[in-house]
């Protein structure tokens, strides 16, 4: 455990991590400029979809953490599956700049928001494996580490889906897809980033014991 963490260098890892996640091209993305097309909050109302459903994710994992971290290694075993997570997720992101999806709207952008989160593996895996990880960090700062991951995280999707949304809104496609490709390597510089600081936080752990 990172014993000498700061509520102030824990809010950057939160906020660093969830912008890494959140910003990566996917579905969520998509879908979000596909509405904005037609209304600049779009954004605004798929975040809110997303959050009925991480919500009650958070929670449960915040409160059943105090279990789970009873067992020897767990929380370092925990923090090194979320950096090869990480690196995973940089390494395809990689790839995935090279693809362009268009879904096509069938519902309205906050029902989208809900499907694309409850029926998305890669979300479970994700707190699963690194949300798991900043969430045994807030443990150290009890109900107010709580508050500010929870926060901090659901602001990172709200004003970046709204971000999307405002963009796709203004119609420039040419832009679009420069941004996109611009977006998509930010994300891989911030999830590799990421992914080296999970690891150094697992083998630093590791040397403690």
């Amino acid at each position: 455990m990172a014993t000498h963490l700061s509520l102030l260098e824990f809010s950057i890892i939160t906020l660093t991590v969830s912008l890494s996640g959140v910003m990566a091209p996917g579905p969520m993305s998509a879908v979000t400029m596909n509405h904005g097309t037609r209304s600049r909050l779009a954004g605004l109302k798929v975040a809110t979809g997303h959050a009925i459903i991480e919500l009650p994710v958070i929670f449960a994992l915040f409160f059943g953490i105090k279990l789970i971290i009873q067992f020897t290694y767990i929380t370092t075993y925990m923090t090194f599956a979320g950096s090869i997570v990480l690196f995973i997720l940089a390494t395809l992101t990689l790839k995935s700049l090279r693809n362009n999806n268009s879904p096509v709207q069938t519902y309205t952008p906050m029902v989208d928001g809900i499907i694309l989160s409850a029926f998305n593996p890669y979300f479970y895996v994700w707190w699963l494996t690194i949300g798991l990880s900043l969430i045994q960090k807030a443990t150290l700062f009890g109900a107010t580490g709580l508050a500010v991951f929870s926060v901090l995280h659901l602001a990172c999707d709200y004003i970046w889906l709204l971000l999307l949304s405002i963009i796709s809104f203004a119609g420039a496609s040419f832009l679009g897809n420069k941004f996109t490709k611009a977006v998509g390597m930010l994300t891989v510089i911030l999830l590799y980033a990421s992914g080296l600081l999970f690891m150094y936080d697992a083998l630093k752990m590791t040397t403690l014991k």
